[in-house]
């Protein structure tokens, strides 16, 4: 017979066995938060290659006049000015690695002529946008804020005239009175 104040454990009634438990696995580790990245618009990844572009091509065009001057003399250039409107410029005395880096140059300057003629439009039609709009958009917000105050009794006495004359369904009873019971 058991003492039931007798707290002592009770002996283990299951099966021995000899292997010894699994170690538990290794916690793993939360993942770090990680803060808000706003993925990258195509207008800004479109940005960032005619940045480059245009950095490149005036990086090459530039390299292309110092080699190009550094290569040669201006002593096979000649300049032809008469009379008659038939002036003239030749190259004919350029080597063939001048004449390849003159048309390199003028391609790069193409490109680059191409790249900033568009960025400069979009400028200055966005400089003169903002001008009208800051021209005349401003002084008629001006115009509707002074018209507004200036016009606010009138405001009022509509509001009166409204609220006094609105149908009004004075004969209609409560909705606990229309629920069935």
């Amino acid at each position: 017979m058991t003492d039931p104040l007798d707290h002592a454990p009770e002996p283990d009634d299951r099966p021995a066995t000899m292997a010894s438990p699994a170690p538990l696995p290794a916690p793993v580790p939360a993942p770090a938060p990680v803060p808000y990245r706003p993925r990258v618009s195509a207008w800004g990844r479109l940005f960032r290659w005619w940045l480059g572009l245009s950095l490149l091509a005036f990086v090459g065009l530039a390299l292309c006049v110092a080699a190009g001057i550094d290569h040669s003399s201006l002593s096979p250039l000649n300049i032809t000015i008469t009379d008659d409107g038939s002036d003239s410029v030749t190259i004919t005395g350029i080597t063939d690695g001048g004449r390849a880096l003159l048309a390199v140059a003028g391609a790069l300057l193409a490109l680059l002529l191409l790249l900033l003629i568009p960025i400069l439009l979009l400028l200055i039609v966005g400089s003169i946008a903002i001008a009208l709009v800051c021209g005349v958009g401003v002084p008629l917000i001006a115009l509707a804020l002074v018209l507004g105050v200036v016009t606010s009794p009138f405001w009022l006495v509509a509001l009166f005239v409204w609220l006094a004359a609105r149908r009004r369904d004075t004969n209609r009873l409560a909705a606990s009175a229309t629920m069935p019971a």
